[in-house]
């Protein structure tokens, strides 16, 4: 009667203490890799009526086996960290520097967000930030100090369950 009763009051406990299955965090493979330029952050509209920014540079490293990989991270001041989205991580090439370029719809209305090309959660290796300009009454791209406190946080990688689909055509 006794070993039947301990035996209950472990399925009891073991069921109380169990938590919800969590999903497992994203892999980000990286290496160190501290330079490169943002050479081209450019706003433009087309005659569509959305608003497009391009960034365009390169990071001066490689990565042989092919596996590591960089990305954009996202601030927002309403947010504690950077956002990167797995979905949307770039390889490095395997040999000399790696150069990227992409052009992304900006979202409608005013924005207000800082964009970085970052290689870790720690390492930005240069910022823009795209803000409303209410002078203007149009959107505009300004050079960001990647020591900023906009942007001079950590970032958090955002699985590919989690985050942006195919049809995010505004995230980076």
């Amino acid at each position: 009667m006794r070993r039947l009763g301990a035996a209950l009051a472990a399925v009891v406990i073991t069921l109380l203490t169990a938590g919800p299955a969590l999903a497992a965090e994203p892999v980000w493979e990286r290496i160190p890799c501290s330079s490169g330029n943002l050479d081209t952050a450019l706003l433009d509209r087309t005659k569509e009526g959305g608003d497009f920014l391009t960034l365009a540079g390169q990071l001066d490293c490689a990565e042989p086996k092919g596996v590591a990989s960089f990305g954009y991270a996202i601030y927002q001041s309403a947010f504690a960290h950077g956002l990167v989205y797995e979905s949307h991580l770039r390889p490095y090439a395997t040999v000399g520097a790696s150069p990227f370029a992409d052009r992304k719809q900006v979202p409608a209305g005013p924005v207000d967000f800082g964009i970085c090309v970052v290689t870790d959660y720690l390492v930005r290796i240069q910022c823009v930030r795209v803000v409303w300009d209410l002078l203007d009454a149009a959107l505009d791209v300004r050079w960001l100090s990647t020591t900023d406190p906009l942007v001079d946080r950590t970032v958090r990688l955002v699985s590919s369950d989690w985050g942006p689909r195919p049809v995010c055509g505004t995230c980076w």
